[in-house]
């Protein structure tokens, strides 16, 4: 019975009166226009911490989700792609912002035009006739990922002013059936200064006056009444980057405003990316193909109710471990012979429980009084619970100590080059500069890194007696970990943060460890993680690395 009542609001697809979920009778839609509204780089922390009454205003008079997800990897082109495609990267190939449509790694599993799977303006263009469709994007990458023969008007302004501007006017002008508007200014403030910074909620709040100047376009053309309007993202963002699986990456908000939309109602079900052109489908009455595995987002509508066992799980925040993470860099850090560990419940409700081996935390494990000292390297690991069961996501803080008398063992050697997108050969290329530092990573040396940057870390490590090792490299752009010469990891390519492993069994004595490691553009980032055996993973440091 369950699915027949999820099936029965489908109907009003093929444009005939059918029952709810609740029983209740319910007509199409007789929306007439819709306009999406994409603000790239833009992330629930921004419209919860910014002042945007525009968006609030939306978020009361329509639905709303501050949960819904991006795609992985949470980069520009896959999750744009996806969000007027209504798949996944799967599906229509775009894994990556590298892609272009005469250099790619995945077919689309279909096609409207070479190389290009469906979008909802091609769906518009073949099932309306004489629909009017625009798209005015403010990032040029953007058009290369839509059928540009199903699209009435397109340009790209140079900036999110002139964005807005021009769609303003092609709105009161045109009163397209579809308009795709995309501002990119928020996702430039998050690269520049860092997500959650004082500039990067001023960019949020330039947002809410942009967005404002679309909406008074749609009253003015007078189609406010017969509008359906969504405003969306392509990813968060941590840091000063993007294109890992946090949280903060993979929410995004989704606010759906206009006609036939419930008011003030938050949408309680799980919302993702591709989602966003069925919604656009459901409510022009398209018919969506099977190609397509986006859902429309009926119960953000009035008359249509979802009834399910497995609603959106909101989660508390996870706890705070002292000393806390900075963008990519983990919580924890390196310290002198000894340091103390501090651990915050930032929500009104809750119990702290933690763990000192690397293990998840469980109803069972310590619940957090005071500070805990630390004498030796330890992986924190905590989260909230609430009647003796998990509740937040798992907080996890790497702290390394070292001896007061310890030689940095990690010798650098950093080289300047041009257009890197892959780890060039350096050969016997002599560096720019050099030094030691303690760990393999790109924080000690940040002040020296810029555009176009590749660094080499060389070290060794000392091994007791024959063991199997993982290791791990997390990275923004490319790396590659060898030991003794032979590659181990390969994590190559413009990219961001992502990790990747690889496994290799070492005889007793010592090895030579060498990581390559690139910074192409924006904010990199490069650390390396080892585990073997009873050995929990764990940020590489002192004692396995040593001093020549």
């Amino acid at each position: 019975m369950k699915q027949i009542k999820l099936l029965i609001p489908m109907l009003a697809l093929c444009g005939i009166w059918s029952k709810s979920a609740s029983g209740q009778e319910v007509p199409t839609l007789d929306i007439e226009h819709v306009v999406v509204i994409g603000f790239d780089g833009l992330s629930p922390d921004g419209l919860q911490n910014a002042a945007t009454p525009t968006f609030d205003q939306l978020i009361q008079e329509g639905a709303y989700s501050m949960h819904a997800r991006a795609v992985l990897p949470t980069s520009s082109s896959t999750n744009w792609a996806s969000m007027i495609m209504g798949a996944g990267p799967e599906q229509h190939g775009i894994t990556s912002n590298a892609w272009e449509p005469d250099n790619f790694t995945l077919p689309a599993v279909t096609q409207s035009e070479e190389f290009i799977f469906p979008t909802i303006f091609q769906l518009t263009h073949d099932q309306i006739a004489s629909a009017e469709i625009g798209a005015i994007y403010h990032w040029g990458g953007f058009g290369r990922l839509f059928e540009k023969s199903a699209v009435d008007y397109d340009t790209s302004p140079e900036t999110e002013d002139e964005t807005a501007v021009l769609a303003s006017s092609y709105i009161k002008t045109k009163r397209p059936k579809l308009t795709f508007i995309h501002f990119d200014h928020v996702d430039h403030a998050g690269h520049e200064y860092g997500h959650g910074t004082p500039h990067y909620y001023e960019s949020v709040e330039k947002s809410d006056k942009l967005l404002k100047e679309v909406m008074n376009a749609i009253k003015t053309a007078g189609i406010a009444d017969k509008t359906l309007v969504i405003v969306s993202a392509d990813h968060g963002g941590l840091g000063k980057g993007h294109g890992g699986e946090s949280l903060q990456e993979i929410e995004i908000p989704f606010i759906v405003w206009g006609k036939g939309v419930k008011k003030n109602h938050k949408i309680i079900h799980p919302v993702y990316q591709y989602d966003n052109a069925a919604t656009v489908a459901f409510a022009l009455g398209l018919k969506i193909p099977y190609a397509w595995i986006g859902k429309p987002v009926l119960s953000a509508f009035e008359g249509y109710e979802i009834e399910d066992d497995y609603m959106l799980l909101e989660q508390l925040k996870e706890p705070v471990i002292f000393p806390k993470s900075d963008g990519y860099k983990k919580a924890g850090g390196l310290f002198t012979e000894s340091t103390s560990v501090e651990i915050k419940n930032i929500n009104e409700e809750g119990t702290i429980r933690y763990t000192l081996d690397g293990s998840l935390p469980t109803k069972t494990s310590n619940a957090y009084e005071k500070v805990i000292s630390l004498t030796q390297n330890t992986v924190v690991k905590s989260a909230m619970f609430t009647n003796e069961k998990i509740s937040s996501p798992v907080a996890e803080a790497y702290f390394r100590i070292r001896p007061k008398d310890l030689k940095k063992p990690v010798k650098y050697e950093i080289f300047y080059e041009d257009q890197l997108s892959f780890l060039p050969a350096l050969g016997s290329k002599k560096p720019n500069l050099t030094g030691n530092i303690f760990e393999i990573t790109s924080d000690e040396i940040k002040d020296k890194i810029r555009s176009n940057t590749v660094v080499r870390f060389t070290t060794q490590i000392r091994v007791d007696q024959e063991k199997s090792f993982r290791f791990y490299v997390r990275s923004d752009d490319g790396s590659q970990l060898f030991l003794d010469n032979e590659l181990v990891v390969d994590n190559d390519g413009d990219h961001g943060v992502r990790t990747k492993d690889g496994s290799i069994t070492l005889k007793p004595g010592l090895h030579t460890l060498k990581v390559l490691w690139f910074n192409g553009g924006g904010d990199g980032w490069l650390d390396v993680f080892v585990e073997e055996g009873e050995m929990v993973k764990q940020i590489l440091t002192h004692p396995l690395l040593i001093a020549d």
